[in-house]
């Protein structure tokens, strides 16, 4: 029964991880590809994520059987341990700065967003307000433990999980013609593959997990069984919350569901938990990797030495580069703001999960040929083969574009 709600743990940890802002743009992008493909699109990138996190926690296993060395947090300290090439780990540490720096500022511009349009009476505009919850936040991680930090967002996952639950399921009890809503063609204007192109960058980009397996696979001690099963359960939650998601709204059921008070409190708790949780995650996946760079310079501290609190520079870089940018966004009035996401699951996302995977996973090969490693070389190709595809649609339709 331990090991059963450590599994269940560790995938709700997957889960939080997973959920966060970006998953409001969601029902726009599956409107314009319609809700049939829309659901393909998620299970495809389902399997990609999930071939790729199985490959890391396996990484992450042979890493703790081959050496000493506690398996870091840091993504390009993880590497650094794995393929053993500080050139290497550094492009990986750059790549991951740049995505959740792409989360953060999005995050960021939302919340000022939400802030201003929840709160009338205070007056703020939503640059004020980006500009004070970045502020906040930046307070928030620096002034806390990891273990604090930790429970503010694993509180606001809490938040979050009942919330979305509350306002869910009488919202797809409301859906007027759930087959005509699941049936409905797209709508995008320049026609399917142009719908597909916007699709698949923006999906992929909520469905990611990856920087956290390291740790799931450290928190269910290195057993490979429960780390595939945490890891499997924990990315399909996302995955059904979001078709359902996207089906609520397009067939008018959360319409319904926030003409009540009770429904519309639900939904500002939701939007607020999930600005929370996702914003703390990207923040302290941003500190991580500073750290592991001011670290690394000082020389004070071996790569493997894991911190209990972030130092202040470590915060403001992760901080005021991303805040700079949504306090410019907000600024200009873009409140949407969806080029971040586009760039981190168009041309981030395929290089960090799912080339190096790949690269991580060959490296240590030669030195762990175990029985029950998790892959042979068909998943590589799977993942291999479905990455070359993702940047290439992306090559093609953005040189389109510009001949256009």
């Amino acid at each position: 029964m331990g090991t059963v709600s450590k599994v269940l743990s560790a995938s709700l940890l997957v889960t939080g991880n997973t959920v966060g802002s970006s998953m409001f743009v969601l029902p726009d992008t599956v409107e314009k590809v319609g809700m049939v493909w829309g659901s393909a699109i998620f299970i495809v990138l389902y399997i990609y994520n999930l071939v790729s996190g199985l490959m890391i926690a396996d990484v992450a296993i042979n890493l703790h059987e081959s050496s000493d060395c506690d398996v870091p947090s840091s993504f390009k300290d993880f590497a650094d341990c794995a393929m053993k090439d500080q050139t290497a780990g550094t492009a990986i540490g750059a790549a991951s700065l740049l995505m959740n720096s792409c989360f953060l500022a999005y995050g960021f511009v939302q919340v000022g967003s939400f802030v201003a349009s929840a709160l009338p009476g205070l007056g703020v505009d939503p640059t004020t307000a980006t500009a004070i919850s970045a502020a906040l936040f930046a307070w928030v991680s620096y002034t806390q433990t990891n273990e604090g930090i930790e429970k503010i967002a694993n509180a606001a996952v809490m938040v979050l999980f009942s919330s979305f639950a509350s306002l869910l399921l009488p919202s797809l009890a409301n859906v007027h013609d759930p087959m005509e809503t699941f049936l409905a063609p797209g709508s995008h204007p320049e026609g399917f593959s142009a719908a597909i192109s916007t699709a698949v960058p923006l999906i992929l980009s909520t469905l990611i997990y990856q920087n956290i397996v390291p740790s799931i696979t450290k928190l269910l001690k290195f057993d490979r069984t429960n780390s595939t099963i945490a890891i499997a359960l924990g990315s399909f939650i996302p995955l059904a919350m979001y078709v359902a998601w996207c089906f609520a709204v397009l067939g008018g059921g959360l319409d319904n569901s926030l003409s009540s008070g009770a429904g519309g409190a639900m939904f500002a708790a939701f939007t607020a938990s999930s600005f929370i949780g996702s914003s703390i995650g990207c923040i302290m996946s941003l500190a991580e990797e500073y750290e592991s760079i001011i670290a690394s310079k000082s020389q004070e501290e071996v790569p493997c030495t894991l911190k209990d609190t972030f130092s202040a520079p470590a915060v403001l870089m992760s901080v005021l580069p991303p805040a700079a940018v949504a306090v410019a966004v907000s600024s200009g009035g873009d409140l949407e703001f969806t080029g971040p996401l586009h760039l981190a699951g168009a041309v981030i996302t395929p290089f960090l999960y799912g080339i190096l995977p790949i690269m991580l996973f060959k490296s240590m090969q030669p030195e762990n040929r175990s029985k029950d490693a998790m892959f042979s070389k068909t998943p590589q190709l799977l993942l291999g083969a479905s990455t070359v595809g993702i940047l290439g649609h992306e090559i093609i339709q953005d040189f389109g574009n510009w001949v256009a």
